[in-house]
């Protein structure tokens, strides 16, 4: 059922074939997955107090296959909170400031993208994407095409840290993408990021 997603998160519809022709229907989701580690949960962190054996890890992880993981843009680990690390955390955003910031961002992407058919960096197809910041910003597309080469990131991959890459200066304020922001939305990527 996991694999059916792959053509929405992909195109933004959901085309169903019958025998009298093809049916689209829109379909421009957020999908939010949460996982565990490994089937007892534990296996996060250092993972010593996991009890799963690897072969048992591997085919609870296999469950995700490699094709949807590579449709994912951000993943975030969780890490296991300590008594009192809530009540010890620091104050957080104010959801009104965070609302301003993604607004201001979404006009800025609106801004940079019209003229085009699209409003949203996650709108924008790849090759486009790559042309546009191979004019901004050409360093950021080879050091992309490095990652590439290397085999760290698929062409699918090279796209969808772009747009990432876009998000995070529009978040910012900031004309076009530096080397920190490339950095962040490959680590984003990689599931580097900390919740």
């Amino acid at each position: 059922m996991l694999e059916t997603l792959r053509q929405p998160l992909e195109h933004g519809e959901l085309v169903l074939h019958r025998a009298r022709g093809a049916a689209r229907y829109p379909a421009r989701f957020q999908l939010v997955l949460a996982a565990n580690p490994c089937p007892c949960g534990r296996a996060s962190g250092k993972g010593l107090d996991c009890v799963c054996t690897p072969v048992a890890r591997r085919r609870y992880l296999s469950r995700l296959s490699g094709p949807l993981l590579d449709r994912i843009d951000i993943r975030v680990e969780v890490p296991d909170l300590r008594p009192g690390a809530l009540r010890a955390a620091p104050p957080s955003e104010p959801s009104a400031a965070v609302a301003a910031r993604v607004a201001a961002a979404r006009e800025a992407a609106a801004q940079r993208l019209a003229g085009t058919p699209w409003r949203l960096n996650g709108e924008v197809p790849g090759p486009w994407l790559r042309d546009h910041t191979r004019r901004a910003e050409p360093r950021l597309v080879a050091e992309l095409d490095r990652l590439r080469d290397s085999g760290r990131l698929s062409l699918r991959g090279l796209d969808r840290v772009l747009k990432l890459a876009w998000t995070l200066t529009d978040l910012a304020g900031r004309a076009s993408p530096g080397v920190s922001d490339l950095a962040t939305a490959v680590s984003l990527r990689a599931g580097g990021g900390r919740g």
